[in-house]
């Protein structure tokens, strides 16, 4: 079995709870999404990722767990990895006979190939994406549909906040999340670059949207997208 990467590091994770811990990432090539903000839009070109073999995926996890010591988890990213989802289960299933945890970032927006994995995730870092943040076509259905069957593991949302971010669509995760559960790890992530953090998205963060998702939400966060900032990958 073959599947598309970009490319498989060690690094820090960058965002979310989970910020500053070690993984190895396993970057897939392409996604089903192409947000106006992602950094990785160059990565999922045709020609900017190689065809892998199973094994050759599971030696490059091992020599990164040998050179650079022990890791947190190994995170599968993207692109979106669940546009490979054959591929994913089979790479997980292996993880978890070595007894890797593992860490799954989606977009959230593939239930059907989420049901197919599960049982081999740990824990489930999962975007909500508002149209007028992403540029992309509005994914509320999927959106509850996949974090109804992720409550089956450990799981937060992630929502990226632009300039361009509105109010309703913000409503609309804050409703998504309350019908799932209001007690999930809700974390607000304004706009990040090499420079720092956006000040007109961290605005809206500050003066909207923070007050409103606390009226309905147990836990929720600003996290930046350090990761940009620090300039790690």
């Amino acid at each position: 079995m073959e599947t598309e990467i970009s490319e498989i590091f060690s690094s820090i994770q960058g965002e979310g709870p989970y910020l500053g811990v070690k993984q190895i990432f396993v970057r897939f090539g392409r996604c089903n999404m192409h947000c106006g903000y992602c950094d990785e839009l160059e990565k999922m070109k045709e020609g900017n990722f190689a065809v892998y073999s199973m094994d050759r995926v599971l030696t490059a996890i091992d020599d990164f767990e040998k050179e650079k010591g022990s890791h947190h988890s190994v995170a599968l990213t993207g692109g979106e990895p669940l546009f490979y989802t054959p591929f994913v289960a089979g790479l997980l299933s292996r993880l978890k006979e070595k007894g890797t945890t593992t860490y799954l970032e989606t977009n959230g927006t593939l239930p059907g190939q989420l049901k197919e994995v599960i049982r081999w995730c740990d824990i489930i870092a999962m975007d909500l994406k508002p149209p007028s943040s992403t540029g992309d076509r509005d994914f509320t259905r999927e959106h509850e549909e996949f974090l109804k069957i992720a409550l089956e593991k450990e799981v937060f949302v992630k929502v990226v906040v632009t300039p361009k971010t509105v109010l309703s669509e913000i409503r609309d995760c804050i409703r998504i999340v309350k019908n799932v559960n209001a007690k999930l790890p809700f974390i607000f992530q304004p706009l990040s670059g090499p420079f720092g953090i956006d000040t007109d998205s961290l605005k809206l963060v500050e003066n909207q949207f923070f007050a409103e998702a606390q009226k309905e939400l147990l836990d929720v966060r600003v996290i930046p997208q350090m990761h940009k900032i620090w300039g790690v990958r």
